[in-house]
């Protein structure tokens, strides 16, 4: 979901220069370059370079509900475990987070890097041992739902979903430390291995759910779904995980296409994006 910052304004980076001065982490270390690095959905990232080190600043809108002490420790663990960058310093006040830059890193491309070095990564996320909030599907989609105007052809595609909640808790649970918001611009490629980028969504949930984003953002084929299912379940050293998740990945898709359709559908700017999850979600209900 991230997307080029070519059309930053020279007005936009003065701020984040002026913001970085008030930082404390800054205080003792001018800022010799600052450029804009992405803009994702719900934030804005920047490259800041000083005579110490080279940074990665996220700045968060004002608005966002997201706990971002959950965030700090789950990119925390990651980065414990050579996942993901290390964080430094978390400022609530201005919004923003800093972490470790990682040189030379490119996006994941899933035909170039594969599929294995992707579930590697997960499944080591996986297992790490975080303390945040389990994710219940069906209450997750009420609160999404209380923040949209639903036509009536979009009720039905509700009942849908809460069904498709009700199947996914009635099967056998994986819960584990997910990332749910696994897509291209959240994995970098650098130092000859994956990591894992922007935690916000991170928490405990159904493994079937990462599974289901990777599938749905790399178009998998069914026969590429049943190598992930099988890769995944020897990773985690559980081959029984095969036929477990086998029977829960549709609910899973489903679940996650709502998500992402409902997240979009609250944004007045991604008319688009929330179209195109909306179809999903049909094309996986037929």
């Amino acid at each position: 979901m991230a997307q080029s910052l070519s059309a930053t304004t020279g007005s936009e980076l003065e701020s984040v220069r002026r913001l970085c001065q008030r930082l404390e982490f800054f205080v003792s270390q001018p800022l010799l370059q600052v450029r804009p690095l992405s803009h994702g959905e719900s934030n804005q990232s920047y490259y800041v370079r000083t005579a110490r080190g080279e940074y990665v600043l996220r700045c968060y809108p004002a608005e966002s509900a997201v706990c971002r002490q959950q965030e700090l420790r789950c990119q925390h663990a990651a980065a414990a475990k050579g996942l993901a960058p290390a964080p430094l310093c978390l400022n609530n006040h201005y919004q923003v987070m800093l972490s470790d830059y990682l040189a030379n890193g490119v996006a994941y491309n899933f035909r170039v890097h594969g599929l294995p070095i992707l579930l590697t990564a997960m499944a080591r996320f996986h297992q790490l041992s975080v303390q945040t909030p389990v994710l219940e599907p069906g209450v997750y989609l009420r609160q999404l739902a209380r923040a949209v105007t639903l036509s009536e052809a979009d009720s039905v595609l509700m009942a849908v979903l809460q069904q498709a909640a009700q199947q996914l808790q009635q099967l056998p649970q994986d819960t584990v430390l997910c990332h749910l918001d696994l897509h291209s611009g959240n994995l970098l490629f650098a130092k000859k291995k994956l990591w894992l980028l922007d935690f916000e969504y991170s928490q405990l949930a159904d493994s079937s759910l990462d599974l289901a984003a990777i599938s749905l953002h790399f178009d998998l084929s069914a026969a590429q779904e049943q190598d992930m299912l099988l890769q995944y379940a020897g990773l985690r050293q559980q081959p029984e995980l095969t036929e477990i998740l086998t029977g829960k990945l549709n609910a899973a898709k489903q679940l996650y296409s709502g998500f992402c359709w409902l997240w979009y559908q609250a944004q007045p700017v991604y008319e688009k994006q929330a179209k195109r999850w909306q179809q999903r979600l049909q094309t996986l209900a037929l």
